[in-house]
């Protein structure tokens, strides 16, 4: 005759399953975050290849096929062409991918075009800028007016809260065309800032006294970043009806804030 189970077996076995049941859950909850991870990351690099990919086109006056958008939002008729300034140039790379979303936030869009500081801005958000010059105000407020052969493009994918890089502090590394921030506190990504466009600034003719090497950190020797003079010499005062220095800072895109 066979006995049952004690009550201390079936707490056993409940347990068990408890534990295993847990085991899945969080199991399942790290396929999910990887699997956003790896969306968000193939759009980033969908996005460079077509910076690239129309930086080429424009560089040699070649005919582009993205329509030209003005900052505010508005459709020129134009495409894209060697008489765009960068900042129509990437307004026009966000109304491209406007059907783009982010992965943690669905409801939103994962492009902002601004020129705001990296600590204002959430997880999941690639960030794509006019950056040419030193900072200024409260953002990156020069450079906006370069023609498009002669800009540089900052496309910046947030992996964390902004407010990281005040709370934790950050090392950030690279070269002139990709740095990577990481956390002080346990060395895990917080964004990667992609520059594309006239990135080497030495080998493309520009002095050591030109270029701006972000207070001696590590990789900046040859650029992307100009000393002010060196790129409002470069990019003009004025272009397009826009500044050498905007006077007021493109805010994160309302549809992709949160």
């Amino acid at each position: 005759m066979q006995k049952g189970f004690s009550l201390v077996e079936l707490l056993v076995v409940v347990a068990i399953i408890g534990v295993l049941a847990g085991v899945g859950v969080v199991g399942y909850d790290r396929y999910v975050e990887n699997a956003k991870l790896k969306v968000f990351e193939q759009n980033v690099q969908t996005i460079l290849k077509a910076v690239d990919f129309e930086y080429t086109v424009i560089s040699n006056e070649l005919s582009s096929a993205m329509n030209e958008i003005a900052p505010d939002g508005t459709a020129t008729g134009n495409k894209i062409s060697t008489s765009s300034t960068c900042a129509h140039f990437v307004f026009s790379v966000k109304e491209h991918f406007k059907d783009m979303v982010n992965p943690w936030f669905p409801n939103k869009k994962m492009i902002t075009v601004d020129s705001e500081y990296r600590g204002q801005h959430k997880k999941g958000m690639v960030q794509i800028m006019c950056n040419r010059s030193t900072p200024s105000g409260n953002g990156f407020r020069k450079g906006w007016n370069c023609p498009v052969e002669s800009s540089n493009f900052q496309v910046y994918a947030h992996y964390r809260d902004g407010t990281t890089y005040a709370s934790e502090g950050y090392t950030e590394s690279g070269d002139s065309s990709e740095f990577v921030a990481r956390s002080n506190a346990d060395s895990s990504i917080i964004g990667i800032s992609y520059n594309r466009g006239l990135t080497n600034l030495t080998r493309a003719g520009y002095s050591s006294s030109q270029i701006w090497d972000n207070n001696g950190a590590t990789g900046f020797a040859n650029g992307p970043f100009m000393q002010p003079a060196a790129g409002e010499t470069l990019c003009g005062s004025t272009n397009g009806g826009i500044a050498w220095e905007i006077g007021t800072n493109y805010m994160i895109s309302t549809d992709a804030d949160y």
